[in-house]
């Protein structure tokens, strides 16, 4: 089956019918023109576009709904538009207008490997902690470590999944693995293992550093996790679970 390529301006398309559904429990044209700043002509001939391409259901008059391909592309892509604001938030301190314009604008041209190594930059600058040697320097042996170029240090490696992360979270915060929390527990994603296969398994699921989530089921060594985060339902299995590092209250 040919997999279909998203246009810059259908996944932004595919981002606002989500977020209004988050919002609002539905998508109405009206309301998508509004937000994308085009006619509703417009969106009514991308809408059906995006059905004819298996993303979205919507027929004239109608509320749009995302398919379940719709969900998944929707949410990978409004994660790492969530991810990449908080990146230019955080660490570069950007104006949050800017910071959300421009990760707009970033979002559709990154490969994994470059927002691969942003997670991981992102990470390293707000944990660790060895500060007596340039942090550039550290941070090129952080993504050796990480990639497996090189054998890991036991403290980068201890660094990963263990160290607490200033991620404006509150005095009653707990960290642990993702794979330790209880049906129903809510939190957000601190940080992703050193496991570079895993780890790009699980930015490909649209579960980033700052994802909010619940745990929907617990899982082991036979049955997936299953997380609800963004109005989409991800499941990870124990491994991938157990690379998660995540702050609870």
């Amino acid at each position: 089956m040919t997999q279909v390529i998203l246009s810059e301006s259908q996944q932004d398309y595919l981002k606002i019918v989500l977020d209004l559904i988050n919002e609002k429990k539905v998508a109405r044209i009206k309301e998508i023109a509004r937000r994308k700043g085009v006619s509703m002509p417009s969106v009514t001939e991308a809408m059906h576009k995006l059905s004819n391409d298996g993303f979205v259901q919507y027929s004239v008059r109608e509320f749009v709904e995302l398919t379940p391909a719709g969900e998944t592309a929707a949410h990978r892509l409004s994660s790492k538009n969530m991810f990449l604001k908080n990146f230019f938030i955080d660490v570069l301190g950007i104006e949050e207008s800017v910071a959300e314009k421009e990760a707009c604008e970033i979002e559709h041209h990154l490969s994994m490997t470059t927002l691969d190594r942003l997670i991981l930059l992102y990470q390293f600058l707000s944990e660790c902690k060895k500060n007596e040697q340039l942090t550039l320097t550290l941070f090129k042996k952080c993504i050796q470590s990480a990639e497996g170029v090189s054998e890991i240090d036991p403290e980068c490696k201890s660094c990963f999944v263990t160290g607490n992360f200033p991620h404006r979270l509150g005095q009653n915060t707990v960290h642990t693995l993702l794979s330790k929390l209880k049906r129903g527990q809510k939190g957000q994603v601190v940080m992703l293992g050193p496991d570079t296969e895993l780890r790009r398994r699980i930015i490909e699921k649209g579960l980033l550093p700052g994802s909010a989530f619940l745990l929907e089921e617990e899982g082991n060594a036979d049955q997936q996790y299953c997380i609800l985060t963004d109005g989409c339902s991800i499941e990870l299995d124990s491994n991938a679970a157990s690379m998660i590092e995540v702050a609870v209250e």
